[in-house]
């Protein structure tokens, strides 16, 4: 009996070594099947992450273009309206200046909207302040009638005041003028990008943009001279007739201005329209022939203007 159990251990000895032996020299090899198992799971993220960072950036960096191009230049065509806001009396017969409306008109502006929060709000609507640094603007009315007879330097007023009493040419607002004004504004304004949800690239770009400004401007009404316009042709060689045919029929001012406009916008380049009313106190250059009192123009128009969108 004692032989036999002696014979079984002697062959069960080998065998569970040979089994042990088997056993672990499966485990590293299952280890390491599960080590790159792990790395190959990494690196799909890390590609993926890449990916969606990538993705991630270039929204910013278009949205980014989108919003941008904050400066404007604004170039536009305009038809201005010219009124008096009192009797001014021309020195033929009792008449009045009229209202006159230009013939032509441009202007230029200059500004930047400048953002009231950081982010549009849902990526559609944006809230400016818009500052107009620069805002030029020329208009040319034409000569009243058939350019006959619109003054008469034969003509003078008697004006008396503190300095006494003095005899003024009547300004002659008939003529053909020149209207130029300089001013700066400031305001409230709104830009919406519709199609920002939308597949299209390309129609994130277009906006519509509504605004409101308030601003200042220093003015200069110049009347030219034209002496076939005197009524006094009898008189030419007087001298209220050599007077007023050289000297400077010139008149500076300056006032409030007020606009609200909307334009269209694609990238760099839009299209819009503005009402601007200005509201100017005009004096004299030559007070010495035309008195030195004022008089108050209300300057109403109407702009057409292409405009370059520029900057960050």
């Amino acid at each position: 009996m004692k032989k036999r159990l002696l014979a079984i251990m002697a062959i069960s000895f080998p065998l569970a070594a040979f089994a042990l032996h088997e056993t672990d020299s499966e485990i590293p090899l299952t280890d390491a099947a599960v080590q790159d198992s792990l790395e190959v799971i990494t690196i799909d993220e890390i590609v993926k992450e890449q990916q969606e960072t990538t993705t991630r950036n270039s929204t910013i960096k278009h949205f980014n273009e989108v919003w941008g191009r904050r400066s404007y230049f604004n170039l536009s065509f305009n038809n201005s309206h010219l009124m008096p806001k009192g009797d001014f009396e021309t020195g033929i017969g009792n008449n009045f200046m009229e209202d006159v409306r230009s013939n032509w008109g441009v202007s230029l502006q200059y500004g930047r909207n400048y953002r009231l929060h950081k982010k549009p709000i849902g990526n559609v609507l944006q809230f400016y302040v818009d500052y107009t640094g620069i805002d030029l603007s020329f208009s040319h009315y034409k000569i009243d009638g058939d350019g006959k007879n619109v003054y008469d330097s034969s003509k003078q007023k008697i004006v008396t005041d503190d300095e006494g009493t003095n005899a003024y040419y009547y300004i002659p607002w008939n003529l053909e003028k020149y209207e130029g004004s300089y001013g700066m504004s400031i305001g409230p304004s709104m830009t919406i990008a519709p199609f920002t949800y939308t597949s299209s690239e390309a129609l994130h770009f277009l906006k519509f943009n509504m605004y409101f400004r308030v601003g200042y401007q220093a003015s200069i009404l110049y009347m030219v001279n034209e002496k076939s316009a005197d009524a006094n042709q009898a008189g030419k060689g007087s001298t209220n007739f050599k007077d007023m045919s050289e000297n400077l029929k010139m008149n500076w001012g300056h006032g409030v201005l007020t606009s609200f406009g909307f334009s269209l916008t694609w990238k760099a380049i839009g299209i819009g329209y503005e009402y601007r009313v200005a509201r100017n106190k005009y004096k004299s250059f030559a007070p010495s022939d035309f008195g030195d009192g004022s008089y108050k123009f209300k300057t109403s128009t109407n702009r057409i203007y292409i405009s370059f969108r520029m900057g960050r």
